[in-house]
């Protein structure tokens, strides 16, 4: 159940390393550059990129579970509607035309749909009246809210398409995962801290040029 993503395994990020030699040249030029900036050689890019995808993957697996859950509890009982992320009442066209066309019994609401929750477009319809009673802790704005998901789902997304995520913001992803999490699921939320991500991250990055 932790599983998020089809075909997640620790082996498809790593292949990476395998098929750098069958990507598009203009790929292989951005690598290059990123590794130049980083004052890194290109399989170690990648290697240590590898190796943040595996940190980074195992942090929002749990942090998507976890959201998926309470968001659905919280939307069916707001909506009083099982087939809440339907409710054309409350979405507009253009986000349900995002959800998978596929069926039912094997629908999942995305993570970027569950993002779109905390968006401009539904604070006063979303935010106000439900979302922000269940998350108490979370004591900043929407607004940062929502900015802070939007970097974590362009990570997941990237590492699903095994890009590089070498200077993206990893420690500040993972601590707001944890943050969050923790009026959802303290266990998880705990699981995360005890993880001491951030350590192993400026360990991998230990030696690098730095820069984006």
């Amino acid at each position: 159940m932790w599983t998020t993503h089809p075909g997640d395994s620790l082996q498809t990020i790593s292949s990476t390393l395998v098929i750098i030699q069958v990507f598009p040249p203009k790929t292989c030029a951005q690598f290059e550059s990123i590794a130049n900036r980083n004052l890194l050689s290109v399989n170690t890019l990648l290697r240590r990129n590898t190796d943040l995808s595996k940190i980074a993957w195992e942090v929002i697996k749990i942090f998507e579970l976890n959201l998926r859950w309470h968001l659905d509890h919280v939307m069916s009982d707001f909506l009083n509607n099982p087939n809440w992320s339907q409710e054309s009442k409350i979405f507009i066209p253009m986000h349900l035309s995002r959800r998978p066309q596929i069926s039912k019994k094997y629908q999942v609401v995305g993570l970027g749909f569950l993002c779109l929750l905390f968006s401009d477009r539904y604070h006063k319809t979303l935010w106000v009246p439900c979302l922000k009673d269940s998350i108490p802790s979370w004591m900043k704005t929407r607004r940062e809210l929502h900015s802070r998901f939007l970097r974590l789902v362009q990570v997941r997304n990237r590492i699903a398409h095994h890009e590089i995520i070498y200077n993206y913001p990893l420690i500040e992803i993972i601590e707001f995962a944890q943050e969050l999490l923790v009026d959802i699921n303290e266990c998880a939320a705990e699981e995360i801290r005890k993880g001491n991500y951030t350590e192993k991250i400026n360990k991998i990055r230990l030696g690098s040029g730095g820069g984006i």
